[in-house]
């Protein structure tokens, strides 16, 4: 099993959206392969429902596409 070391910063802003009263969104964004869905899955693994990871150069209606077919699954 993978564990997460570090990203203290990170964990600090997710818990204080996790908190929040109000409405949240978070973009997470970055180079390819640093680790950011392993901190999304690992650190939220008991408040994740709904998960969706777009597709680099598709068009923006395969996008939605994606979505829907995602959304229908939750």
């Amino acid at each position: 099993m993978d564990v997460l070391i570090g990203r203290e910063p990170q964990k600090r802003t997710l818990d204080a959206a996790l908190s929040s009263n109000c409405a949240e969104l978070i973009a997470v964004y970055g180079r390819r392969r640093v680790g950011k869905t392993f901190l999304i899955r690992q650190h939220l693994e008991q408040q994740l429902r709904f998960e969706l990871t777009g597709m680099h150069g598709a068009p923006l209606s395969q996008q939605l596409a994606n979505f829907a077919l995602a959304l229908g699954r939750v």
